[in-house]
């Protein structure tokens, strides 16, 4: 196995500059965690000629994804966002027993964040549903506290939050995170067959405003409208979806704009 390279550099702006020739609407492009990689890529006897630790495999992922960030901010992205599931694993006990250092392991995937987006203006998703080993058949468990020290050294001004799992805890962490951080609230279900009504959404937004400015909320749906990519979710369900929660956003800029 040889040492990692890129192969296509460049092929998601590519696709960016694609999609500016059929809107004028602000567009958000996503990497993925240098993490994320290493949990879903490296293998211990098939990588381990090239790289005998799932570190080194994560840190060689870093130039690589940084090159693809530069190139996606030279293309004109409004918002370029770092997916880290893996970093939200965390938030488990069951996870964070298989370390021997679950908090170095956090902060590991923080550092290698930060590399990547160093000097940029990003954000970072931190995802609930998917689950890095089981792709959508572990839901796991656990509120935010256990990570917040590593979501406060993340050299972002956005983080995506999900909150509609049951397990995700209270909203109540917003208060310990920095000041300037936006967050993009995770506040529209994304189980298949489950479409919240705008009147739910506006609930859940509601209960962030405890917490946080009004300026400082966007809306999301949770992960992206399925639980994992083996999900059989209808287009036309995610399109209900979107349609409440524009109906929800337009209800809140009413009520606090």
């Amino acid at each position: 196995m040889d040492k990692l390279s890129p192969k296509q550099p460049g092929f998601i702006a590519q696709e960016i500059r694609f999609l500016k020739q059929l809107t004028n609407k602000r567009i958000k492009a996503t990497l993925p965690a240098p993490a994320l990689l290493g949990e879903r890529m490296w293998d211990p006897v098939k990588s381990a000629k090239a790289y005998p630790t799932r570190d080194a495999f994560v840190q060689d992922c870093v130039p690589i994804l940084r090159r693809e960030a530069e190139l996606l901010r030279d293309e004109g992205v409004s918002i370029l966002q770092i997916d880290d599931p893996h970093l939200c694993l965390f938030v488990d006990p069951d996870v964070r027993k298989q370390y021997d250092d679950a908090d170095r392991a956090a902060d590991f995937a923080v550092d290698m964040d930060n590399q990547v987006i160093d000097g940029l203006k990003l954000a970072v998703h931190l995802c609930r549903r998917a689950g890095a080993r089981a792709r959508g058949e572990a839901e796991h468990r656990g509120g935010y506290d256990p990570i917040l020290k590593q979501l406060g050294r993340l050299k972002v001004g956005h983080i995506t939050m999900e909150f509609t799992t049951p397990g995700a805890g209270d909203m109540s962490v917003f208060q310990r995170l920095p000041e300037h951080i936006e967050i993009g609230l995770g506040c529209v279900n994304c189980q298949p067959g489950q479409i919240d009504s705008a009147e739910t959404i506006v609930a859940r937004v509601e209960m962030a405003l405890k917490y946080l400015a009004p300026e400082q909320i966007t809306l999301n749906p949770d992960c992206g409208f399925a639980p994992g990519s083996a999900a059989d979710v209808s287009i036309d369900e995610a399109y209900a979806k979107l349609q409440n929660e524009v109906a929800a956003a337009r209800h809140l800029r009413d009520k606090h704009g």
